[in-house]
């Protein structure tokens, strides 16, 4: 039963632990400023990327470029090690 369980919380923390990640590579990268007008753009959107507008798409692509895509990459990879890992056990 032990075993099951710990089965359960692995994704979950894995989620947490890629969650805290990109949290930590968002906060580095970007300005409070960038930071608010994303969150703005998908409020007012509700998330639905057909309501963003073309200037805030342009805004959206311009912030998204300020990234640094390929540290976010290699922060993330272990992560990805781990779920591949747990997957070809159980075959």
């Amino acid at each position: 039963m032990f075993g099951f369980s710990r089965l359960r919380v692995l994704p979950w923390l894995l989620l947490f632990e890629a969650a805290k990640t990109l949290r930590a590579h968002l906060t580095d990268n970007l300005s409070p400023e960038d930071r608010r007008r994303v969150v703005r753009i998908v409020r007012e959107s509700k998330g639905d990327p057909r309501k963003v507008g073309s200037r805030e798409r342009d805004e959206l692509r311009a912030i998204a470029g300020r990234l640094d895509m390929l540290t976010l990459a290699r922060d993330l990879l272990p992560l990805a090690g781990r779920v591949a890992g747990k997957r070809g056990r159980r075959r």
